[in-house]
């Protein structure tokens, strides 16, 4: 008998980011640059986040929005992590934070820049590697909530 086989869609996201996140931490997948203990997540925001490990929760949430829904660039990715003002104003999301762990990302070959659409030239899709890895710790995740 099989193992089954489970994909980013079939678990729920929070449980699959934290997992993520966990995963690009214990293997150091990510390099968390100086300025990432000072800088804030969105123009909305007057500090920076508490918690030390945001940036690979945010790198988790952004494979996964790719993963779900290709086709992404910065500007849409912007706006989906951004935040709504007290006046009910929009704040778009750190574009720098997002580029950098999008690129991250890229490195260590979880996403890659499609060039061949002809709409939507440089947005991110998910790799054959990446999409493995997401879908085994889908897996992981999936089999441990079963227990």
């Amino acid at each position: 008998m099989s193992t089954p086989f489970y994909t980013v869609k079939d678990v729920p996201a929070q449980d699959f980011i934290r997992a993520f996140a966990e995963y690009l931490k214990k293997n150091n997948k990510i390099k968390i640059p100086e300025w990432g203990s000072i800088v804030k997540t969105g123009l909305g925001k007057e500090i920076s986040p508490i918690d030390q490990d945001w940036m690979y929760v945010r790198a988790a949430a952004l494979a996964r929005k790719i993963y779900v829904r290709g086709h992404w660039g910065v500007g849409n990715l912007t706006h989906m992590f951004g935040s709504m003002n007290d006046n009910g104003k929009h704040e778009s999301g750190s574009g720098k934070v997002i580029r950098y762990l999008l690129q991250q990302l890229e490195s260590i070959k979880i996403l890659k820049k499609d060039n061949k659409s002809l709409l939507k030239k440089g947005s991110r899709i998910v790799t054959k590697e990446g999409q493995q890895d997401l879908n085994r710790i889908a897996t992981q995740v999936a089999l441990a909530a079963r227990k």
